[in-house]
């Protein structure tokens, strides 16, 4: 693992929020038609308590925080770059690799674990210069996204998660400096799993 001060974990979605509640829809669509059966009516024409207590029992929960498949841990390398460490549930890895069967006693709740997946190739900074860190970020987003498409077909629709506003409201240069400052022991040990 790459990262040794770390500034920002970003999640990494199954699908896009769009294809979330798409998918949602697309399953009340088949169930409606069961209801409307049973009473015999239309879904428009079915009594409102009844409609809101089926819209409560096919509810999803939030996108954002239940369609989270693992994260993307970035930071720098305590050096001249910038890096990102991918973390990933048990249940993505291909069924013969280590991760799926690497626990002794293993329990079907281990399959939601997250575990170690891979690092994304160092970028290079300009310690002190924003952009070059706000450019480091774009390409590791990138590049990681493009790992975990390739880990399993599940995950061909995956993406990590970054705010909706302009990542140069982050003062990425400063957060690193700051870090560097208040631990200068990391630098100076290998980087651990921590």
């Amino acid at each position: 693992m790459l990262v040794r001060y770390f500034l920002l974990t970003f999640p990494i979605h199954r699908r896009s929020f769009g294809e979330y509640y798409r998918e949602h829809d697309r399953e009340v669509e088949t169930l409606r038609p069961e209801i409307e059966r049973e009473w015999n009516q239309p879904w428009s024409e079915l009594p409102p308590h009844i409609r809101l207590y089926w819209q409560d029992q096919w509810y999803w929960p939030p996108w954002y925080f239940n369609d989270i498949v693992g994260y993307l841990r970035f930071g720098s390398d305590g050096d001249a770059s910038l890096a990102g460490d991918l973390f990933l549930q048990r249940r993505y890895f291909p069924e013969t690799a280590p991760e799926r069967f690497s626990r002794q006693h293993g329990v079907p709740e281990d399959e939601g674990e997250i575990v170690y997946l891979a690092s994304v190739a160092r970028r290079p900074i300009v310690r002190g210069d924003n952009s070059s860190y706000l450019n480091a970020l774009a390409e590791i987003v990138q590049e990681g996204g493009e790992i975990v498409r390739g880990q399993e077909q599940q995950l061909h629709r995956a993406e990590i998660w970054v705010p909706g506003y302009d990542l140069s409201c982050l003062d990425l240069a400063r957060a690193d400096s700051q870090l560097r400052e208040r631990f200068p022991e990391r630098v100076d040990r290998a980087p651990t799993s921590g």
